[in-house]
């Protein structure tokens, strides 16, 4: 049952002014002018979250995370009318982001150099969940209610900022505060993770970003919810994927899901390799020089993520996961790659039979491919002329050249040039005369002949 505010915000709570020192200059200008605002209209407002968690273990944070016991999207309304930016609003949950822009910075005062991350506006809610993995059912609350609907008890901290007389009020209903001493992950009740599922992945992550050990309760609850997974929809799924990828530790934390069984429950036949985590490390690394196009990170990270898997499974994984057909793309070609890694290590392949199968590929795929194929120079090597040479190169002549030769259109044209893009790629001829002496032993073989006019002089 949750307390009544009295039971948690007391006259003599700890206060935190100085809290807000660990923040950047733009997150403190920008705490200090919503905070002033809310105190203006009288509202009671308070930090909460990943940034008040972090600022208490003294790490930097770059998001705001702010609740209100009020209307979070008018108070953020009233931000953008008074100072411009715009507004995204998310009516069923009663929060907005406010995203600024140059102009609205410099209204702020904000320090120059980059605008900040969108600030999130929330209101203070309760949740009820009519089923396990589903979206729950909110109605406005108190801010109590609010941080006892929280994943972890070190996000289930909040700072008041307004009014001003209970500004630096420390509120921790759940003992956070402890946990942040002993440093473990420890949800809040024993169907946490029945009711969201993500708050699994989301355990794994916390606990290796920050370094901390999961509650052994907490550790029970999670493994008996594992089967649970299977019924998150594949958005909410993707959404913390994505958050893991972004992890310095992805690799071990991906790792550590498969250990406790957690992919297969989401697809099965998902798993990845032991050597997951130094690939993406490697893949962390600056670019070479000869890479043509900046690659994503996003892309990249999940090229690697699944790249090992044979095509099929991978396919799978990425309608479970509702990944778009871009990315999807992206991860099936990768796939395809390493399966010709025998092929494209084998010295006798000439390039003319190579670079056909790769070079209509996606860039990140290939350049994936460079990167875990390390122990094959030679495969390595025709991923990278295929990105820097190969895909440039073309024949001198064209079909309006075969044309004007007399040779009828047809499947032949195709046949033609590619016979002379292979020499080229092969290195027999090295120039547009050595082309066209080529080209006459082809079309005087008759082999291309076919549907031309008897007796037609070709060249």
């Amino acid at each position: 049952m949750t307390p009544p505010d009295s039971a948690i915000i007391k006259a003599d709570s700890p206060r935190y002014p100085a809290l807000l020192r660990g923040l950047d200059d733009t997150a403190a200008r920008l705490t200090d002018i919503v905070s002033r605002q809310a105190q203006v209209q009288g509202l009671s407002l308070y930090l909460v979250g990943g940034v008040l968690r972090d600022l208490l273990l003294g790490r930097g944070s770059a998001d705001l995370d702010f609740v209100l016991e009020s209307d979070a999207q008018l108070f953020a309304r009233g931000l953008r009318k008074r100072f411009g930016g715009r507004v995204q609003a998310h009516t069923p949950f009663g929060t907005a982001k406010w995203s600024l822009d140059a102009d609205a910075a410099k209204r702020l005062g904000l320090p120059p150099g980059h605008l900040p991350q969108p600030i999130d506006f929330a209101r203070a809610r309760k949740e009820t969940y009519a089923e396990p993995a589903i979206l729950p059912n909110t109605r406005p609350g108190s801010i109590a209610d609010d941080l006892h609907r929280r994943d972890f008890s070190i996000n289930a901290l909040a700072l008041r900022l307004s009014p001003k007389a209970g500004c630096g009020q420390l509120l921790d209903p759940c003992g956070g505060m402890n946990d942040l001493r002993d440093r473990q992950i420890r949800v809040l009740h024993a169907r946490s993770f029945i009711d969201d599922p993500t708050r699994i992945l989301r355990a794994l992550r916390f606990a290796a970003r920050l370094n901390f050990t999961i509650h052994v309760q907490t550790a029970g609850w999670l493994r008996a919810a594992l089967p649970v997974l299977g019924r998150v929809s594949g958005t909410r799924l993707r959404n913390e994927f994505d958050l893991i990828l972004a992890e310095e530790q992805a690799g071990e934390i991906v790792l550590r899901l498969q250990g406790l069984g957690a992919l297969s429950e989401i697809q099965p036949g998902f798993h990845v390799a032991s050597r997951l985590a130094d690939e993406l490390k490697r893949a962390s690394q600056p670019e070479p020089a000869w890479l043509a196009e900046k690659i994503a990170a996003r892309e990249l990270r999940w090229c690697l993520l699944l790249a090992r898997l044979e095509e099929p499974f991978a396919r799978a994984i990425a309608k479970r996961l509702d990944l778009s057909r871009r990315l999807t793309d992206s991860i099936r070609a990768t796939c395809r790659i390493l399966a010709l890694a025998d092929e494209l290590a084998n010295p006798q392949r000439r390039p003319s039979q190579i670079a056909p199968r790769l070079e209509k590929l996606p860039p990140a795929a290939l350049y994936v491919g460079w990167l875990l194929l390390r122990d094959s120079p030679i495969a390595q090597e025709r991923l990278r002329l295929t990105i820097q040479r190969w895909r440039s190169i073309q024949p001198c002549t064209s079909g309006h050249d075969l044309r004007a030769l007399g040779l009828s259109p047809g499947p032949s044209y195709k046949r033609i040039l590619e016979r002379l893009r292979g020499a080229w790629l092969d290195g027999d001829v090295q120039s547009c005369a050595a082309e066209r002496a080529l080209l006459r032993q082809l079309l005087e073989s008759g082999e291309y002949a076919q549907g031309n006019p008897p007796g037609a002089r070709l060249l």
